[in-house]
């Protein structure tokens, strides 16, 4: 087997002999510290949250190698859920009839528009993105974006 890897066999059993590295061993002990502090935070710490936690108690390591040993355990954060699907609007929805569908396709441009109204995340603050489309040649005809869902300007 030597012979095939190309490794001296006194190089392996000097190999199989030493055991593991210093810094193996303190990646051990380092591991064990981020498991300990990722279940604290109920899985939602990320590596430079963990991090943050290590250095307040007084361990010195960085964050790159924080990273590779979350990266390495499997553990990675849960991100908090922003948005939540309401049943109640669902049914509301469902309740109103797409008057569209009763409509022939569009066979010429600018035969039939459809408008929308998307909600924006842009920094801490929304913003509110109103859009009409031609259906016929999917292209945007206008757009017109606000602070204020209702916009006093008109």
């Amino acid at each position: 087997m030597c012979n095939w890897l190309n490794l001296s066999p006194s190089g392996y059993y000097a190999w199989r002999l030493r055991g593991i590295s210093n810094r193996a061993s303190e990646d051990i002990k380092l591991s064990q510290l981020v498991h300990r502090e990722y279940e604290k935070s109920r899985g939602t710490y990320g590596s430079p949250r963990v991090y943050q936690a290590l250095k307040r108690l007084g361990v010195r390591t960085s964050r790159k190698r924080v990273e590779r040993l979350m990266r390495e355990a499997g553990l990675k954060a849960r991100a908090i859920k922003h948005y939540r699907n309401s049943a109640a609007l669902h049914r509301y929805f469902m309740s109103i009839p797409n008057r569209r569908l009763e409509l022939p396709k569009p066979r010429h441009i600018n035969q039939h528009w459809v408008a929308d109204l998307t909600y924006l995340k842009v920094g801490k603050q929304w913003r509110y993105l109103a859009t009409v489309m031609d259906l016929y040649s999917r292209r945007i005809i206008g757009w017109c974006t606000s602070p204020a869902l209702t916009d006093t300007k008109s």
